[in-house]
């Protein structure tokens, strides 16, 4: 397949349009049309159908699009690390869902910083859907994501740690502080997280695993910090990350629900794909200083 013409393709379905895409390149709008079908004939099959002004990708024309911008961002990052290479200068692209990025990187990153000053490193948030999109299209060397159950063929997932997950409520909650059933539970307002979150995938896994229905429906938000506010504020209960709470808990701005015979965790996992074969020293430093973590 030429590289050229696929690249024609990519911008082509990237701006939904030949007319934007030949003014991005710098070519005639006929020459586009021209790769285009050319590709599908070297292919075998149709990649876009007209839309109106625009254009409309096939299925397998979204597949080509998919697997183009994954091609295009692993050039950029052999680009990247060449120039690193001759400017003696490295730099590390880290994907992270938000427990990992607030409460377990920090200190880890701190650490590899004072020890490798010359390194540069990028952090970017997402929810795990993000995290695992983000290394698949190698945007960034590695992600960081909290989940219970293990995502993409493409890649691999390698266990770090184990995170408790606590029920969390206002002081003046009818269950704060109080050892219940999960069945009790399912009878108060619950604040749901975002589809796409782990914390919502834990907080389901829990109640069907019990056979027991799902908590009452009193809103959705978006973030973890977010959620454990609306409970401080006096309304619902939430499930979130022990670490984020102990304070909270302290303070005693929140207060727990103790759930008879069931203890909650969620794995941190360092995601990375399969056909990178080599770990990163950052993550064999971060292995290295678990034990300095306080979870």
């Amino acid at each position: 397949m030429n590289l050229h013409t696929l690249r024609i393709f990519t911008n082509v379905a990237k701006l939904g349009s030949i007319t934007e895409a030949a003014k991005l390149l710098h070519i005639s709008q006929p020459a586009v049309t021209i790769q285009i079908r050319k590709l599908e004939r070297e292919i075998g099959v149709k990649l876009i159908e007209g839309k109106g002004r625009g254009i409309q990708l096939t299925y397998e024309g979204e597949f080509l699009y998919e697997q183009g911008l994954r091609l295009f961002h692993l050039e950029e990052q052999i680009d990247d690390k060449f120039k690193s290479f001759l400017e003696k200068k490295e730099n590390i692209k880290i994907a992270s869902s938000y427990i990992s990025t607030n409460y377990i990187l920090p200190p880890i990153i701190a650490g590899y910083k004072s020890k490798n000053p010359n390194i540069d490193m990028y952090v970017s948030l997402g929810n795990v859907q993000s995290v695992e999109r983000h290394v698949l299209d190698y945007k960034v060397d590695f992600g960081f994501v909290v989940q219970s159950n293990i995502g993409h063929e493409d890649l691999s997932f390698e266990k770090i740690l184990d995170i408790p997950f606590w029920f969390v409520v206002h002081p003046a909650h009818p269950l704060a502080n109080k050892k219940v059933s999960i069945f009790e539970l399912s009878e108060h307002d619950f604040i749901y997280r975002e589809r796409g979150s782990s914390t919502l995938d834990l907080m389901e896994a829990i109640f069907y695993t019990h056979n027991c229905p799902l908590p009452r429906f009193g809103l959705q938000i978006e973030g973890v910090l977010e959620s454990i506010k609306v409970v401080e504020a006096g309304y619902g209960m939430a499930i979130a990350p022990a670490c984020s709470v102990k304070e909270k808990l302290l303070q005693g701005s929140i207060a727990r629900v103790f759930v008879d015979q069931v203890e909650i965790s969620q794995s941190l996992f360092c995601c990375t794909r399969k056909v990178d074969k080599v770990k990163h020293p950052f993550i064999q430093y971060l292995k290295m200083n678990l034990g300095n973590l306080e979870i």
